[in-house]
């Protein structure tokens, strides 16, 4: 029988030269290009989207795809890498980055050739961006239950539904659409989901209101609205009915990037601690030298560490074939929970600073809550480590 022991293998983490290399890159970027606006960005809840096509220049888009699709031909931790970085100066434009990634990576692991010819290539040179749309007022965790609906007549699909909390949703070229065309089975509730690829000028599309959360401001999600939205049968993507399997796959990759978003929040809150603590002076003395504060940042950076870790090896067992499930999960808790003890703690070692907006502290606890909740809850993860273990121990009860 097997065991939750994993072997040694599946522990290999390995950062070479060129993700270093990589990090610079982006880390200029992210420093040069992209901090200048963080702060209009927050205070206008609006995002540039030149930043978005520069970031297209980057290259950023495309990291794990085949040259041949547009792509850089680089690995997981390279994306993984790319996104902490950019998360680490905004995590509102990391989540622009990471979200098209949701609908690229289905496409080129289920579409034909001509889907990815006509869509992943412009969505991997970053000449367009994607927005996916499974959650609906009476859907989140649960996907089967979906109520958008789609209806066959002859070779056209029409669907009507509403889905909410769409990241990219109004500024989109291409977005991945989920809806059931037909009635879930008793033992099956995911059965009947389909997926389709749908243009932004699509009749019957509507992108609704701007739905306000908590953080990540600059990339609020909105509402969209279908009424006998018209898709042609070509823009399934796989097959009918194959749609439940294309999300739960696509959700396990994104969560590395979110895992990725959470060690970017958990570093930034950790320096600009540290930056503070080392020139803050009460007594004459700076505050790191007193050990309350070092405890403190001693737990921050154990925080990074095992969150930077743990993201890196759920990236590493994807670029090796290795079932990463249970490590992405584990990956995701371990960094958004990071991210959101980390702000805190910050906040707490810059006192009334660490609750001044302008020093961007309180936008990184406020963003590691969406975080927390976005690519399934981390309850969910849970759920799913949970599921995964008893799997491993041969429990099916």
């Amino acid at each position: 029988m097997s065991t939750v022991s994993p072997s040694v293998q599946e522990y290999a983490v390995s950062v070479s030269a060129e993700h270093e290399a990589l990090r610079k890159v982006v880390r200029s970027f992210s420093e040069a290009t992209v901090k200048p606006d963080v702060m209009k960005m927050e205070r206008d809840n609006e995002m540039d989207r030149t930043l978005l096509r520069k970031a297209a220049e980057l290259g950023v888009y495309g990291l794990v795809f085949p040259e041949a699709y547009g792509g850089a031909g680089a690995d997981h931790i390279s994306l993984v890498i790319a996104i902490e970085e950019l998360a680490r100066v905004s995590p509102a434009f990391s989540a622009a980055v990471a979200a098209s990634y949701l609908v690229s990576v289905p496409i080129y692991l289920f579409g034909n050739e001509e889907q990815k010819r006509k869509y992943l290539v412009p969505l991997a040179k970053g000449d367009t961006l994607g927005a996916h749309a499974m959650t609906e007022p009476v859907a989140g965790s649960d996907i089967a239950g979906i109520q958008s609906r789609a209806e066959r007549r002859g070779r056209m699909y029409y669907i009507t539904g509403r889905k909410v909390f769409i990241t990219n949703g109004d500024k989109a070229d291409t977005f991945l659409v989920f809806a059931r065309t037909g009635l879930p089975e008793p033992a099956r509730r995911h059965a009947g989901i389909t997926a389709f690829i749908v243009e932004k000028d699509t009749p019957g599309l509507k992108v609704g209101a701007r739905l306000a959360v908590t953080g990540l401001r600059g990339e609020q999600p909105v509402e969209l609205v279908f009424d006998n939205m018209e898709v042609s049968e070509e823009n399934i993507l796989g097959e009918v009915g194959q749609g439940a399997k294309i999300a739960l796959s696509t959700y396990d990759r994104g969560r590395l990037g979110i895992s990725a978003q959470g060690v970017g929040i958990a570093q930034a809150a950790l320096e600009r601690a540290l930056l503070y603590a080392k020139e803050r002076l009460t007594f004459e003395r700076p505050i790191l030298s007193y050990q309350q504060v070092q405890f403190k940042v001693a737990e921050m950076t154990i925080r990074v560490h095992t969150a930077r870790l743990s993201s890196y090896w759920a990236a590493s067992l994807a670029d090796r074939g290795i079932d990463f499930v249970k490590a992405a999960s584990i990956a995701k808790i371990t960094s958004s929970e990071a991210a959101e003890r980390n702000a805190h703690d910050a906040m707490l070692i810059m006192g009334a600073y660490g609750v001044a907006v302008d020093t961007g502290v309180e936008a990184l606890l406020r963003d590691s809550q969406v975080i927390k909740t976005y690519e399934g809850t981390n309850d969910i993860q849970r759920l799913v480590i949970a599921r995964e273990v008893a799997k491993e121990v041969g429990f099916s009860g």
